[in-house]
């Protein structure tokens, strides 16, 4: 499928989840996605953390390892060099995807609406660069096993693949913003935390 006969991100996930094959790979949506894959894969990444469900321990932080690695390699200039090998032939049942479309549509309809192409500082260059550097931290913070924790950081993920996929630099600021909200919420329910097993 040529990387422009499909536009929208919700319908792109809603054709992958027709596919007639058992299982989904990262891969697979990357080739559809062309040069937008860097995007649509930390957005894959992060939603299930946005998502209404039960907390699971330990999904954000595996979640979040591959985020880490993509924002280094935005950072050191090789994020266009398409995904590497090991997150490719990650795969997905196809009921579990379909399911994650189904949840995730109403959310990502809501945002598409808000998302344009805007060129800016931050969807070129040293911009782009710089942005890595700060998704590989913004990863990390979403890696802390925190319940509770973890929402507002992987929304903020959520913006900034959005905005890298429609090289959207209003996108790109605001997710940066929401970051820094959700590393400051994270570090609250931490000292919290801590001055509770004080008490005890």
């Amino acid at each position: 499928m040529p990387e422009d006969a499909v536009d929208r991100i919700s319908e792109v996930l809603r054709v992958l989840s027709l596919s007639t094959g058992e299982r989904i790979s990262l891969g697979a949506v990357a080739e559809v996605l062309g040069r937008r894959q860097l995007g649509i894969i930390i957005l894959c990444l992060a939603l299930p953390n946005c998502l209404p469900g039960p907390y699971v321990p330990g999904v954000s932080t595996l979640l979040a390892v591959p985020i880490m690695w993509l924002g280094a390699r935005l950072a050191l200039g090789r994020g266009e060099a398409g995904l590497p090998g090991f997150l490719r032939r990650v795969t997905f049942q196809r009921e579990r995807f379909v399911r994650f479309v189904v949840r995730a549509t109403p959310f990502l309809l809501r945002m598409e609406r808000w998302v344009t192409r805007r060129p800016s500082f931050l969807t070129a260059g040293t911009g782009r660069r710089c942005l890595g550097v700060v998704l590989t931290l913004y990863a990390l913070a979403l890696a802390l096993p925190v319940p509770l924790g973890n929402i507002p950081i992987s929304f903020a993920i959520v913006v900034i693949a959005l905005g890298l996929i429609e090289d959207d630099g209003r996108a790109l600021a605001v997710g940066l913003a929401l970051g820094v909200v959700g590393c400051l919420w994270l570090l609250l329910l931490v000292t919290l935390g801590v001055e509770a097993i004080i008490k005890l």
